[in-house]
């Protein structure tokens, strides 16, 4: 990749925002999926959002959205129910 592929590539989400949510249930592999959709939603300029409790909590809005940050996902491989994580993550 070129310096200005990468540079490209690092402004191709701003101005965008993505929304991460699952539907219940564990299922292998998700957490790593998460977890890249965020990281590379960040590495190219977009803000991402965790969304707590599903689509009901996409319709509802509120404290059932949050911003993503890369650290938010650091320990998310060692974790192995998403639904967990997402809604332990911001109890502070």
């Amino acid at each position: 990749m070129t310096h200005e592929e990468h540079h490209a590539a690092k402004t191709l989400g701003i101005g965008k925002a993505i929304a991460v949510l699952t539907s219940g249930g564990d299922a292998q592999g998700m957490n790593a999926a998460v977890r890249a959709v965020v990281r590379v939603g960040i590495f190219t300029g977009a803000r991402v959002f965790f969304v707590h409790e599903g689509y009901q909590g996409l319709v509802d809005g509120g404290d059932h959205i949050r911003e993503a940050t890369w650290e938010s996902v650091s320990m998310m491989l060692q974790k192995f129910n998403v639904q967990c994580f997402v809604k332990v993550l911001y109890r502070q």
